[in-house]
């Protein structure tokens, strides 16, 4: 008789439980790729895309709800790339003189957003009137062999206080769960 209550005891908890963790809300979506998995948050308002995300080269695109995916203007793309070492800040340079090559009258300058736990490089790439290119290098720490590459186009002009917030909400939610 007592193993019975043991059991029923165990069934009426297993139904609680579930119970509680179905009304729960999930608030990051999993990417998945080759070799790593990383959440991050969708913000209110804004889509998030992993179907589209390999026309702009990246794991997932994050967009407000009034557009589509093949409007670039304030879409926020997320990339995994493979880290060569803990100097992140190299690839940005490397990206900056890239793009110097490319644009001669292009200018930077930094951007305060950052992340709770990892180290993160981050710059403004613009030539007025022609794009604005939000950029940040996420270095989730020597335990990963990848880090973030996440960006934010505003086409010809800077980003609104509410653009800014939303890609900082969405830097900070970032969390590298396995990587090679």
């Amino acid at each position: 008789m007592t193993n019975m209550k043991i059991f029923l005891g165990c069934i009426v908890a297993l139904f609680f439980c579930g119970s509680a963790q179905a009304t729960q809300r999930l608030d990051s979506l999993l990417v998945y790729g080759q070799d790593f998995i990383f959440s991050v948050k969708e913000p209110g308002g804004w889509m998030a895309d992993t179907v589209h995300a390999a026309v702009y080269q990246c794991n997932i695109l994050i967009y407000p709800k009034s557009q589509t995916w093949q409007d670039p203007n304030g879409m926020i793309r997320i990339r995994v790339d493979d880290k060569i070492d803990e100097r992140v800040d190299k690839d940005l340079a490397a990206d900056m003189n890239d793009y110097r090559n490319q644009f001669p009258n292009i200018q930077f300058k930094d951007i305060a957003v950052s992340h709770p736990r990892y180290r993160i490089y981050s710059k403004v790439f613009y030539v007025e009137n022609n794009f604005y290119e939000y950029v940040a290098y996420i270095n989730p720490g020597p335990q990963s062999a990848l880090m973030f590459s996440v960006a934010m186009n505003t086409q010809k002009t800077e980003a609104t206080q509410s653009e800014l917030a939303t890609l900082q909400k969405v830097i900070t939610s970032l969390q590298m769960l396995k990587s090679p």
